[in-house]
């Protein structure tokens, strides 16, 4: 794992940087085996926030074209893409795509499913499904059209239409963009600014709008009712009232 996913934590962010730069950081099976556990044990230590990056001034070229078939058996990297955007979605904690250079094909999968994407100037975003002739994954192309609309997604995957990282500003791919060299340090000040908040909130916060991001879409309203409730009853929340009042005089 360390060869293929380099992991550091500054102040409590978890760093997670795609480390095959002499291959711009194509998504190979070791890879996404090794970003998937990355992520999965990337809270283990009380870590406020993750940081997704690439080394090398490239976030990713997509999947490793050495390790496609031309043949059904090329699912597998598809079920291999799902499993890490799974893992992302599932963790409790704020997920951020720090994406310098490209972000191709079934990395834009995985960006697209961080909850947040920083981009520097030199970023840019391409996905040439139909060109290999291939249907993008249903599962990731509902979880896009909820969350860019159908004519993003259109011009993403039917035209197959590049976007520079203005445009993707634009249109709600890139949440925010900055210069160049910028998008982990500003990925990681951001991060940190979650460090005051309770990470049982937080982490039912990211669940709902997940869940709303699914497949029905209504998000299970009397499940997140009763997450709300223990919320509003928690240890934690007495606490942060209390603190509260005492700094405003209340009783």
């Amino acid at each position: 794992m360390a060869d293929l996913i380099r992991i550091d934590c500054r102040d409590g962010v978890v760093v997670l940087t795609l480390n095959r730069p002499q291959r711009r950081n194509a998504l190979s099976f070791p890879l996404l085996g090794a970003l998937s556990e990355a992520l999965s044990n990337a809270v283990a230590d009380d870590a406020v926030a993750v940081v997704l990056t690439g080394a090398g001034g490239c976030f990713s070229a997509g999947a490793d074209l050495a390790e496609l078939t031309g043949t059904a058996e090329d699912l597998a990297m598809d079920e291999a893409i799902e499993t890490v955007t799974g893992a992302i979605r599932d963790l409790p904690v704020p997920v951020i795509a720090a994406i310098d250079g490209p972000c191709l094909g079934g990395a834009f999968d995985i960006a697209a499913n961080c909850d947040l994407r920083i981009a520097s100037a030199d970023a840019y975003f391409h996905v040439p499904a139909t060109r290999m002739g291939l249907l993008y994954n249903p599962r990731s192309v509902a979880r896009m059209r909820k969350r860019l609309g159908r004519d993003v997604v259109f011009r993403l995957l039917v035209l197959g239409q590049r976007f520079d990282a203005e445009a993707a500003l634009r249109v709600g791919i890139v949440s925010q963009l900055v210069g160049p060299a910028e998008s982990l340090e500003t990925a990681m000040a951001i991060g940190r600014d979650a460090a005051g908040n309770d990470p049982a909130a937080v982490a039912a916060t990211k669940g709902l709008l997940d869940a709303l991001d699914g497949e029905d879409g209504d998000g299970e309203p009397g499940r997140w009712e009763k997450a709300r409730r223990r919320l509003l009853s928690s240890p934690q929340r007495r606490k942060v009232i209390a603190e509260a009042k005492a700094r405003h005089g209340s009783s």
